[in-house]
């Protein structure tokens, strides 16, 4: 009996070992067709002699689908980060997930295209909802458990515990001060001075604030909005039935080092 149980414990454990290095080939096969599709995502590797690492997943129980973010070292300045959905079949999907300095894939109200940043010719919009549409998340019905959609909790989870954002009910006016009041400095965008990205942060939460009056809270927990302070973005999600509405917002401004 012993020597059963230990016989079933041992092809349990393979079968998982197995299991799991079958999902990190499956991400990684994820993340190079990614980067093959988005030449911008290759890394420095070279230089650094490193390349994208895991730096966090999180796993949903109840509906079986787990996120996780992968980034360049910290070491590079406005290093890229990827993003992979995993769900309940462990069919992986990745996604860009650029720095700032890629403007048109997050549509900056506001802002212009640096001249000498190639385009991706994509959104964060597209990606993350075709992603969701690969993945059987979405379509004309979207997938649902005992009555809740899943792909709504994919973003909360995407929003709160990946990328650690902070969520702003309703834009009240209390955020005016926090959205307004709050820059973030980034070394590798063009230089700003410190009036004119004022003026833009105080347009971008106008704007926010106009959209958000019109929008239906109904099924997005009663408010839409994410301060991302690791990315230097603010998030305004609207949720339908069949796509991820997604407004983003640059929070930071350029500057450049003097050397003395």
């Amino acid at each position: 009996m012993k020597a059963h149980k230990h016989l079933m414990y041992c092809i349990f454990f393979l079968m998982t070992v197995s299991c799991n290095q079958n999902i990190e080939q499956k991400t990684t096969d994820s993340i190079k067709r990614i980067i093959k599709k988005f030449p911008q995502l290759e890394t420095t590797n070279k230089l650094f002699g490193n390349d994208y690492q895991l730096v966090k997943s999180v796993k949903n129980g109840k509906f079986d689908f787990e996120i996780q973010l992968y980034s360049e070292p910290d070491t590079i300045e406005g290093k890229q980060q990827i993003i992979v959905i995993i769900n309940s079949q462990k069919e992986c999907c990745a996604i860009p997930f650029f720095s700032n300095k890629y403007k048109d894939y997050w549509i900056f109200p506001f802002d212009k295209q640096i001249p000498n940043i190639k385009k991706t010719n994509s959104s964060f919009n597209y990606e993350l909802n075709n992603a969701l549409k690969k993945l059987g998340f979405m379509g004309k019905s979207p997938l649902k458990q005992n009555g809740d959609i899943i792909y709504t909790h994919i973003v909360r989870e995407l929003f709160t515990s990946v990328l650690n954002c902070i969520s702003l009910e309703n834009l009240q006016e209390k955020d005016s001060t926090l959205i307004c009041g709050t820059f973030f400095q980034a070394s590798d965008m063009p230089h700003e001075t410190w009036d004119s990205a004022s003026v833009r942060i105080r347009k971008n939460y106008k704007l926010m604030k106009k959209q958000c009056d019109s929008y239906n809270y109904t099924n997005i927990w009663g408010y839409n909005c994410y301060l991302d302070r690791e990315n230097g973005r603010l998030y305004q999600i609207n949720l339908h039935k069949n796509i991820i509405d997604i407004k983003n917002y640059r929070q930071d401004f350029g500057f450049q080092v003097v050397d003395l």
